[in-house]
């Protein structure tokens, strides 16, 4: 009997010492209010991030645009800021990232397999690069190399299966064209994105912008940037969890 109270008393006594740390831990856990979090995003530092990412996605839209037959149409960008998920913070180590997607959009003339060769001539990106080649075959999966083979044998594998259709592919940036006699390529439209501190630049007029386009040069070229880089770069700038406690 004195055992059976003895016990109660220390599990008693137990819960009670614990309320302290529970609530403690409580409090650390909490997030941040969002007014707190889009300040972090305002830094200097954080601007420094922006501005430089900024100057990147230009760089590799311009550097298409330059190219001979090429004509830049109108670009979308969106400047968001989000919680990350598991795919992008599998340590669940941040409170917030920030991202830079783009999506912009050229008219060039008919003749793909041209194109493709002008394209990798100007050094616009690393096509073929981030994505797993299976040495088994000739080429890397979204260069160069492999969407000339697919004009080269019709579309056609060697066995005469289909292959998949041609794009190209650098580290956060993809290339795709409107396939001459397939589907084409879906207009610009304004999209919405599940965050809080988003801002979107769109504009009304780009669907009859690109449509048009599509109709005097008889192709359309939509280059998009996700702005994640995975795990090892989630954004251009993040907020590490536990921020307020290390006088951030």
């Amino acid at each position: 009997m004195a055992g059976d109270q003895s016990s109660a008393t220390e599990f008693v006594l137990g819960t009670l010492l614990s309320v302290p740390g529970r609530i403690a831990d409580a409090t650390i856990r909490r997030p941040p209010p969002y007014r707190r979090l889009l300040a972090r995003t305002r830094t200097p530092e954080a601007e420094a991030a922006r501005a430089a990412e900024r100057a990147e996605v230009e760089g590799l839209i311009g550097r298409l645009g330059e190219i001979d037959g090429v004509t830049h149409l109108v670009t979308q960008v969106d400047d968001r800021r989000l919680a990350p998920g598991l795919g992008l913070d599998p340590g669940r180590r941040l409170e917030l990232v920030c991202q830079l997607a783009a999506t912009a959009y050229f008219a060039a003339g008919p003749d793909v397999p041209e194109l493709l060769r002008r394209i990798d001539a100007a050094g616009v990106a690393d096509w073929g690069s981030g994505l797993f080649h299976d040495p088994r075959l000739p080429h890397p999966p979204g260069s160069v190399a492999e969407a000339l083979a697919y004009y080269r044998h019709g579309g056609r594998h060697p066995d005469g299966s289909p292959r998949n259709s041609p794009r190209l592919y650098a580290r956060g940036a993809t290339l795709h064209w409107d396939e001459p006699g397939g589907r084409p390529l879906p207009e610009p439209t304004p999209t919405m994105f599940n965050s809080s501190f988003a801002q979107y630049a769109d504009d009304p007029g780009a669907a009859a912008l690109v449509a048009a386009a599509r109709a005097e040069h008889g192709l359309i070229l939509r280059l998009s940037r996700s702005g994640a880089g995975g795990p090892q770069r989630p954004g251009y700038f993040t907020v590490p969890r536990g921020w307020r406690r290390r006088g951030h």
